[in-house]
């Protein structure tokens, strides 16, 4: 059996004075709020930045992420864990607790981490996958089913059982055509959950799914059937008020547009958590979230470089810094002209200055990407794939082979129409503002027109992630979970494939990667899919990203991984 321990969490780990890797986005030191004026456009002339010549493939590479400096040592926690105080973290919009659908995507991710549990988690420093409520998993010898024993005696907030048939509700609905399950395609390929008995599931599918217990510490959280069974799991509208979970806290109030409160669950499986409570609160710019995090209003927020050095001589604050399995990216919609023509999207890719994006914009702190998997992903990243380089004279020639030739004001047209798109970014993050303002600059250069729409991050996200996806292209970037299985971003059906990339070759190896239970076979299948979407550029792959914590430190306990699976552990916080 896959009888695994969880791995305490006993210190203070956050970093102090950590070494950027990479970068989420960037706030320029002085930019202003984005609701007081748009950012300023960065100088990207192409003079600073030598063309390179010859094909896509022979583009030099960019500093790879293994090469950068490692971040500091975790800073031991002084003393031993108290009990009592809160701890306040900013989310930038209002959360909406459906553990089905997920409205609202990070915001209620972060609120659902200490509310909901997983069948498994990962690892603080391994990021390998534990136990959470499941406590062992092993797969049958056709690799056609798995069976999880579950925990015992775990209740939810109510103080009814957590059961197997939790479990079966969950997992089955998540894949129930009818439900708009956000992580559908996570578990694609499952087929039934049979009851084996109140703390044993066999999960039936209907072919191989190596990863299936890495994919399950992935916001796939239990639900309980004694509250939602025969209910409209898309809406949940008096439920998401209240929300029950089994997780070390539970939700105590929720006020629309300002914050979410939560108590401490005195009955959780590991024992009570150390704060007595949580505060989220809602904060959209991130400018204002710099000042609380000064004043003391704030303990936790997502910041970005600039930001850092704002706050690096701020007394109460430390930082942790981690590389995330992300990529930050410039989305074109496939269902749409121009976007539909090869041509153009390597046009597109030629004629945007991402180098020097990365270096005025973010410092120099980000590798430009090659693709979709990063460092992070380990020996799963096809190293051979470099960059493309930025060649605007062979972007413009590309154009001109599409049919799309300068008109008297320098724009391309093809039949009488311009090659003119909107360009969609979400308001309150300059830095994504900035990187719009440079890449529109770049493309006009190619005699590209595209008009920048800033948006409130919920209509960003209700336009972006719908199939298809409501916009010509915009900015964009998805957290997964540590493991090379793209397929809700990369197949032909894929829940988050907004962009609507198609290559049924992908489609079928990336199928056959899940399936696959041979690590070094595995890593060949994700090799080759690297190798055709890189052929294929169905997207333009800007930076690896990695996020940066501004944390209080007042607060102890938090491990040293991506905010939003740290916060699976917030029962182990606490609070000096």
């Amino acid at each position: 059996m896959n009888e695994v321990p969880a791995a305490p969490v006993t210190r203070r780990t956050f970093l102090r004075g950590a070494t950027l890797l990479a970068a989420t986005s960037l706030l320029a030191a002085c930019a202003p709020a984005a609701s007081q004026s748009p950012a300023k456009p960065v100088d990207t002339k192409p003079a600073e930045a030598k063309p390179a010549a010859g094909a896509p493939t022979s583009a030099p590479a960019a500093k790879p992420a293994a090469e950068a400096k490692p971040a500091a040592e975790a800073k031991p926690a002084e003393g031993q864990p108290k009990r009592g105080g809160q701890m306040s973290l900013a989310i930038i919009s209002d959360p909406t607790l459906n553990p089905f659908t997920w409205p609202g995507q990070f915001a209620t991710v972060m609120t659902a981490k200490p509310l909901w549990n997983t069948l498994t988690k990962y690892e603080p420093g391994t990021m390998k996958v534990v136990p959470d409520l499941a406590t062992s998993w092993e797969p049958a010898a056709d690799n056609l089913s798995w069976t999880f024993k579950l925990r015992q005696n775990v209740e939810w907030h109510d103080g009814r059982p957590f059961t197997a048939a939790d479990v079966k509700f969950t997992l089955e609905n998540i894949v129930n055509p009818n439900v708009n399950a956000l992580f559908r395609t996570n578990l694609t390929g499952l087929k039934e959950v049979q009851v084996v008995d109140d703390s044993t599931v066999k999960v039936i599918l209907d072919q191989p799914y190596a990863s299936l217990p890495i994919q399950l510490g992935y916001n796939i959280a239990m639900a309980p059937k004694h509250l939602l069974d025969g209910q409209d799991l898309n809406t949940l509208s008096e439920y998401v008020q209240r929300p029950i979970g089994t997780g070390p806290f539970k939700v105590k109030e929720i006020v629309k547009g300002s914050y979410v409160s939560m108590e401490a669950n005195p009955d959780y499986y590991e024992g009570p958590p150390n704060l007595d409570g949580l505060v989220f609160k809602i904060v959209p710019e991130i400018n204002t979230q710099v000042a609380q995090l000064r004043t003391g209003e704030l303990d936790l927020a997502l910041i970005e470089p600039a930001n850092k050095d704002t706050l690096r001589n701020q007394q109460n604050l430390d930082f942790l810094t981690v590389e995330q399995p992300n990529t930050f990216y410039f989305c074109l919609n496939n269902a749409r002209e121009p976007f539909t023509d090869k041509r153009v999207r390597l046009a597109l890719t030629l004629g945007s200055n991402r180098q020097l994006m990365v270096e005025r914009i973010l410092r120099g702190e980000a590798p430009v990407a090659a693709g979709p998997y990063g460092a992070a992903f380990g020996e799963f990243q096809n190293k051979e794939l470099k960059p493309y380089p930025y060649d605007p004279e062979r972007a413009k020639q590309l154009l001109a082979e599409a049919g799309w030739i300068p008109g008297a004001d320098g724009i391309a047209e093809k039949d009488g129409k311009k090659m003119s798109f909107g360009f969609m970014v979400d308001k309150g993050n300059p830095t994504r503002e900035q990187m719009a303002l440079a890449l529109q600059q770049d493309w006009k250069r190619i005699g590209v027109d595209i008009q920048i729409d800033i948006v409130e991050f919920n209509v960003y996200l209700q336009r972006g992630n719908q199939r298809p996806g409501d916009y010509d292209a915009r900015t964009g970037w998805r957290i997964t979970a540590p493991d090379p299985d793209k397929t809700p971003e990369y197949t032909t059906d894929g829940g988050n494939n907004h962009y609507m990339y198609s290559n049924p070759e992908v489609d079928r190896l990336m199928a056959q990667g899940r399936g696959e239970s041979d690590q070094q076979k595995r890593v060949e299948i994700y090799h080759r899919i690297q190798q055709i979407m890189y052929d294929d550029l169905p997207i333009i792959w800007v930076y690896y990203w990695t996020e940066i914590v501004a944390l209080n430190k007042a607060i102890n306990g938090l491990p040293p991984m991506g905010i939003r699976d740290s916060l699976t552990y917030t029962n182990k916080l606490w609070r000096a």
